[in-house]
């Protein structure tokens, strides 16, 4: 074979060999996960004090993320009177990494249902019971918006939250209410900034304080559950809360959001699956009959309970170990 078309030849095998590469690309490609946005505000940044601002003991929250509870941390946010006071991201995540919310999701619907009860375009009685589906559907027909664009208008933008969006478990299924929420870490305390001060956020009313308060109420089907929100009585912990009136977000794995609003005190914190080398944090007195604790289940008090230890200025609690200390000088 002459020079010119050995030359050619080797031009063609090498144009049939990048062909097949694109080929092979595209079909290795995964196909996108089919999602519906949900539009965010300016994402500006939340307000920031020292813990001392705050009278909180910064040493005692220093000391937390080493506490056998928080094995695997990935995220401990701490804050108070509306002003971040503390955080810490492990594990490759930052503030901005957006993830799957899951159970959290919950309580945006249940939010809403309040915007759009005080708006009347909620026909529902809603507070018998608490099923996102359906509260879902009843806020979609009220106001004949979609359920992503209403968390938009009301509830999202408004705390000035950066985009967010929904997983679909196919395309053009119904947008779910109750997982699959997909947002950044920090704004998450947006929402407990909300739910810790009367529906309000930054001196807006965002959601109506008796809407919210009724939230924190036991629901007549289950009293260890409010309506989107976790009761102190569905902990699984050795010891009960260490302050009144504290509810909380259940997420995925080891990721909780307390919410303690006699306190204005929101904590933010996420875990890892536990290693397989770390022992299991001991729960022998769940605090609540409708929990399902057994002796090697994750504390779900104990974390919130040391935050809430290192104020200064929060009332002793009954049976609080620094009660002595605190009434009588020099003990």
């Amino acid at each position: 074979m002459n020079r010119p078309a050995m030359r050619w030849a080797l031009g063609a095998l090498l144009l049939l060999a990048a062909a097949l590469i694109g080929v092979w690309r595209l079909s290795a490609r995964q196909p996108e996960e089919p999602r519906v946005a949900v539009g965010g505000g300016d994402a500006g940044g939340l307000p920031r004090a020292r813990p001392e601002d705050q009278h909180f003991d910064a040493v005692a929250l220093e000391r937390i993320v080493q506490d056998g509870a928080a094995d695997a941390l990935q995220v401990l946010v701490i804050m108070r009177n509306g002003e971040v006071v503390f955080e810490r991201y492990e594990r490759g995540i930052t503030p901005e990494t957006m993830i799957d919310s899951g159970p959290f999701a919950e309580v945006l619907v249940a939010l809403l249902g309040g915007v759009a009860a005080q708006e009347g375009t909620l026909s529902m009685p809603v507070m018998h019971g608490f099923e996102p589906s359906a509260l879902r559907v009843a806020i979609e027909t009220g106001t004949e918006q979609r359920y992503e664009l209403y968390l938009s208008r009301h509830l999202w933008r408004p705390v000035n939250a950066a985009a967010a969006w929904i997983a679909l478990p196919a395309s053009g299924a119904a947008t779910p209410a109750d997982c699959c929420f997909h947002a950044r870490v920090l704004d998450w305390m947006r929402i407990a900034s909300l739910l810790v001060d009367g529906g309000r956020f930054e001196g807006k009313q965002i959601v109506p304080a008796a809407w919210l308060q009724r939230m924190t109420q036991p629901s007549a089907a289950d009293e260890a559950r409010g309506f989107g929100v976790e009761l102190a009585a569905s902990a699984r912990g050795a010891e009960p809360f260490a302050a009144q009136g504290v509810f909380f977000l259940r997420g995925l794995s080891r990721w909780r959001l307390w919410l303690v609003p006699a306190l204005k005190l929101a904590v933010l914190f996420g875990a890892a699956a536990p290693s397989a080398s770390a022992p299991a944090t001991a729960a022998p007195a769940p605090t609540g009959p409708a929990s399902a604790a057994t002796s090697q289940t994750w504390d779900e008090t104990r974390i919130p309970n040391l935050v809430i230890r290192a104020l200064s200025d929060r009332p002793p609690q009954p049976g609080d170990a620094t009660d002595l200390r605190r009434l009588v000088p020099g003990h």
